[in-house]
């Protein structure tokens, strides 16, 4: 094609214009710009202390902005508008109505609480930013402008939102082509790593890329337009695919590197063009292999590259969304838990600070999270961003805190933002702390915040890590003796298939056991290096898994070898 130019980023192929910004570009442009429009729309109008409200919203918007689909993405943003606008407005009123400080502890301890189911309920932002916005509007007041202040706080995350939509959302057909295009490009490096030792590796990526395809694709209707029903038949196909890996993996088969070769080439088109045109790439390529492979399982590669007749497809999926949540009594744990921290770092913030302390009970918010890695990690993090964050503070409020310099620091740090976010927490931590330090500096008191800060920080992450040594914060269903239980249920449930199955639904019950697989090998990873109380050692449960892995690939075998299979 004229004028495009094909770039390859880890091992993906994706067309850019000659002169066309990348994704990454944009996406830092878009933070920039949400970031300053109210603060300079604010500075014109002589109306600093909304403008910036409006900037703590956008902030806040701007920290949920991604390169992930919109159809994830938009949620979390409209979640920053209607959790955190209502959350502040319920502590501002709390505090200009309750003159009690210790009121105020058990109004945080049970917002915290609410916060913590929400959280564990995989509505992660809508929690955690309820939480946040109780946490300001108790610490800062807004008197006499409660009302104004919320509702500016969730027009800054609505204008991410709409930012957003118009610059960057996908329709729902395209957002379901790029899923099918990255399980294509994740199976090409599966079957690329058989036969060396980054084949778990290749396969727990593949794991998590089709469970997304599943996910986008595989839970919808059968639509009657001819590319809907095409980006079925591709989804059977990619399901094939993976039942294929498994059992080239268990020959030990190394796959001929023009199949390989072949699949990167049809993620493009998916990508590119349609999913109807990759179906007639994929029904000629069968024809080709079975004439010109040499491989043993040169018939089987053939049959996988067939797709399904449109009359062979059903209306409905016959599984739901792979999305996990956590079973109920461990929402509660994680809520009672989290509710129990904010209050101690509440005390703990009202002897150091006074009434209105609000940073420590932040930093517990922040670094108390449900089920994302290892707490430690997290809280050193929180730490060492702030002390970063804090220093380029310091070095502005040296020079003067003149508007200008601030409103060119927010967007410096803001279009860092996206960038930070892929890269460590460290870094998120170290590019947010200025923007937050700027904004306090015009809605809150006029005194030294700098060296309170690292202090509360400090405080607040050995908090949470004194809980979760006493009571270990992960939760008790996804530790590794249950996640093991977990394993061998989906396994035995995987075993119950023959090849004559509905392929969707065998192909379904394989992707479940595997990524049962995945979760169990994260959790015995996780417990040999969280200081906890409930340390479980890893070797034998790795050994468990392993042979719940060949039991898979062993049934594979069985299914890809029957008269019928994998044929749909």
């Amino acid at each position: 094609m004229p004028g495009v130019n094909l770039v390859i980023v880890n091992d993906a192929v994706t067309p850019v214009g000659r002169w066309q910004l990348s994704s990454q570009a944009r996406l830092s442009i878009r933070a920039a710009f949400c970031l300053a429009t109210p603060l300079i729309i604010g500075l014109i109008t002589g109306q600093r202390a909304y403008g910036t409200l409006v900037a703590i919203g956008a902030l806040w918007g701007i920290s949920q902005d991604g390169l992930d689909r919109w159809h994830n993405r938009s949620p979390r943003i409209l979640g920053v508008a209607f959790a955190g606008g209502p959350g502040l407005a319920l502590g501002a009123l709390f505090v200009n109505h309750v003159d009690s400080p210790w009121a105020l502890v058990a109004l945080f301890g049970g917002v915290a609480f609410v916060a913590g189911l929400i959280e564990a309920s995989l509505w992660a932002t809508q929690g955690m930013y309820l939480l946040l916005g109780a946490i300001l509007g108790g610490g800062l007041a807004f008197t006499g402008r409660i009302w104004q202040s919320a509702l500016y706080v969730m027009v800054g995350g609505l204008f991410v939102y709409a930012m957003a939509s118009l610059t960057d959302r996908r329709g729902r057909r395209a957002d379901q082509r790029l899923c099918l295009a990255d399980a294509m490009q994740a199976l090409a490096q599966l079957f690329g790593a058989i036969g060396t030792e980054g084949l778990n590796h290749a396969r727990s990526r593949a794991v998590v890329v089709l469970d997304a395809a599943q996910d986008v694709v595989g839970a919808k209707k059968l639509p009657e337009d001819d590319e809907g029903v095409a980006i079925h038949q591709v989804f059977v196909v990619v399901l094939q695919f993976g039942e294929l890996a498994s059992y080239l993996a268990s020959k030990a088969e190394a796959v001929d590197a023009a199949v390989i070769g072949v699949l990167r080439e049809v993620a493009v088109t998916i990508r590119e063009r349609s999913c109807l045109d990759a179906v007639a790439q994929l029904d000629g390529f069968s024809s080709t292999f079975m004439s010109t492979l040499t491989s043993p399982s040169r018939r089987l590669i053939a049959v996988s590259f067939r797709c399904p007749a449109r009359s062979t497809l059903v209306s409905e999926m016959p599984f739901r969304s792979t999305i996990h949540r956590l079973p109920m009594v461990d929402r509660f744990r994680f809520a009672l838990l989290f509710g129990g921290a904010v209050v101690v770092a509440t005390i703990i913030a009202h002897e150091l600070d006074g009434p209105k302390g609000y940073w420590l009970p932040m930093t517990v918010a922040f670094v108390f999270r449900p089920d994302l890695g290892p707490v430690m990690r997290r809280a050193i993090a929180r730490v060492v961003g702030t002390l970063a964050g804090v220093g380029i503070a310091a070095i502005v409020d040296i020079a003067g805190n003149q508007q200008v310099s601030l409103i060119l620091l927010c967007c410096v740090m803001a279009a860092a933002v996206p960038l930070a976010a892929q890269r460590s927490h460290a870094l998120t931590v170290m590019v947010f702390t200025p923007i937050v330090f700027v904004f306090i500096g015009v809605l809150g008191p006029d005194q030294n915040l700098l060296w309170p800060r690292i202090v509360d920080t400090a405080i607040g992450a050995s908090i949470v890590l004194s809980l979760d040594y006493v009571m270990w914060l992960h939760a008790p269903s996804l530790r590794p003796r249950q996640q093991l239980e977990l394993v061998g249920e989906a396994v035995a449930s995987y075993q119950q298939t023959t090849p004559e199955s509905d392929p969707v639904l065998r192909h379904s019950r394989r992707r479940n056991a595997l990524r049962a697989v995945t979760g169990a090998r994260s959790a015995i990873k996780l417990a040999g290096i969280e200081p906890h109380l409930f340390h479980e050692s890893g070797a034998p449960y790795l050994f468990r898994l392993n042979s719940y892995l060949d039991e898979i690939d062993d049934h594979t075998v069985e299914l890809v070898e029957g008269p019928t299979s994998p044929e749909p």
